[in-house]
């Protein structure tokens, strides 16, 4: 049935009108995007580790070898460990003095009075003097022994100097990666939160000429405040590993070391780190207490020996005015017959304590081979996982910018795609963050599972430790 003339017109403006209204929402929303801000990202660059040796001074270990002296030099620790091997020390002068002559004066000075009878005779001042030279011949070996024991205090002595700055270095090594993995997290966080405030914007916008849209910037709104307290999370972490690490070196408020993963990019092989983990300085300290529990254990056994010294002497004296003098040089013998078992069972405790230390040098060195081998897998993996989040992140940015453009200039996707993308973006490169630290903090502690991070950072600092 044909319409009538006057509402023909009418008729085709009806047929029209979905198509009029989707190009009105089409322009208004391009005029809308052009008007907001743009927040399209250019491409991050991929924070590819560097490799060994690239854009690295002459010293590559330069910036954690900075962070070394300082941290030693502010660490009281390392002071209390120097104090200790100093009084080794003399207590080995100490015991290496008894095999010394020693040498004695004496002198009196008083009043003496002579009587027979009841009847003072004769009456007058009275003096002495004497000297006297004595020193050991034999005893059974018993000195040697206690010489070479307070040696091997000394010796372990020092070397806890260096197994303490190891300590120090390693705690500062481990704070610093953790300060600069947060950095690194804030950074990304504050690309997050700067997207999503841009989104905001652009929803105002939208919402201020399509109110129907409201709930779409309600949705940004949140968005955006999430992110701002997810990166206040990362903010206080930071600011707490930075306090930490202002303990450590004693530093300003603003610290160095912004780059120090770069110097712990390299991984030593796990061989290496095994055949390195006798010379670390526990395991040698431990090993130093065992020699030293072995002389002390013959130093006891020799106390029944037989004990000889010399001596030799002068004296004069005056003594109601008659003058004497008098000389003597000789040997003295102590020998001792029955002590109980007393020195037997002295010496059986040191072996077996000699016995003890042996055995925990056996059980540092079996831990430092599993606690190197988990830490050489970890760094692997931490380092395949980085490569392949770096791979991820190529397609992610891909996905990223094309759901933007989709939603921003096509409006063929929602908001809430672009933000659920831009979610997964995020935490991708948190990831990337994250397995990139990992590596470095594996490869730290693998260094100091082995011979330590102090030789390898700064040798001069650790021969410091050992005089």
């Amino acid at each position: 049935m044909a319409l009538p003339t006057f509402l023909r017109p009418l008729s085709v403006a009806a047929r029209l009108m979905p198509w009029l209204l989707s190009l009105a929402t089409a322009l208004a929303s391009l005029g809308v995007h052009a008007a907001a801000p743009d927040c399209a990202e250019a491409p991050a660059a991929q924070s590819t580790p560097a490799t060994a040796g690239e854009g690295v001074a002459e010293d590559a270990s330069h910036p954690l070898a900075s962070l070394a002296r300082d941290a030693l030099a502010q660490s009281a620790e390392v002071r209390g460990a120097q104090h200790g091997s100093m009084a080794a020390r003399f207590d080995l002068d100490q015991t290496a003095a008894a095999a010394r002559p020693a040498i004695g004066l004496s002198s009196g000075l008083g009043l003496a009075q002579s009587a027979y009878d009841g009847v003072s005779r004769r009456e007058g001042r009275t003096s002495s003097l004497a000297l006297s030279v004595t020193a050991p011949l034999y005893d059974g070996g018993r000195l040697d022994a206690l010489v070479r024991y307070r040696q091997r205090i000394a010796e372990a002595g020092e070397v806890n100097i260096g197994s303490v700055r190891e300590r120090v270095v390693r705690e500062a090594v481990v704070t610093v990666l953790e300060r600069n993995r947060y950095t690194a997290q804030v950074a990304v966080h504050d690309r997050h939160v700067a997207k999503m405030a841009c989104l905001v914007r652009m929803m105002e916008q939208v919402v201020e000429l399509d109110r129907g849209r409201s709930s779409e910037l309600t949705q940004a709104r949140v968005g955006l405040r999430q992110a701002q307290l997810v990166r206040e999370d990362a903010l206080t972490a930071r600011r707490q590993a930075q306090t930490r690490l202002q303990q450590l070196v004693g530093g300003p408020a603003i610290l160095p070391w912004s780059d120090a993963g770069r110097t712990l990019q390299e991984m030593p092989p796990l061989a290496q780190v095994v055949d390195e983990i006798g010379a670390s300085p526990e395991v040698r300290q431990l090993r130093l207490q065992a020699e030293a529990m072995l002389a002390y254990a013959r130093a006891s056994r020799a106390e029944t020996a037989p004990q000889l010294r010399w001596q030799a002497g002068a004296s004069q004296s005056r003594a109601v005015h008659v003058d004497t003098t008098s000389w003597n040089a000789g040997l003295t013998l102590n020998l001792t017959l029955a002590d109980g078992g007393a020195a037997m069972a002295g010496s059986n405790a040191a072996a077996e304590r000699a016995l003890a230390a042996r055995r925990q040098e056996e059980a540092l060195i079996e831990e430092r081979i599993r606690t190197a081998t988990a830490l050489h897998d970890a760094a692997v993996s931490a380092r395949t996982r980085s490569a392949q989040i770096t791979e991820v992140l190529k397609d992610s940015e891909l996905v990223r910018s094309a759901t933007y453009a989709q939603w921003a200039r096509l409006g063929r996707r929602s908001l809430f795609d672009l933000i659920s993308t831009e979610a997964e973006h995020l935490q991708l490169r948190l990831a990337e963050v994250n397995a990139q630290h990992d590596v470095w903090a594996a490869v730290a502690q693998m260094r100091s599972a082995g011979a330590g991070l102090l030789p390898w950072l700064a040798p001069e600092l650790a021969a410091a430790g050992v005089r």
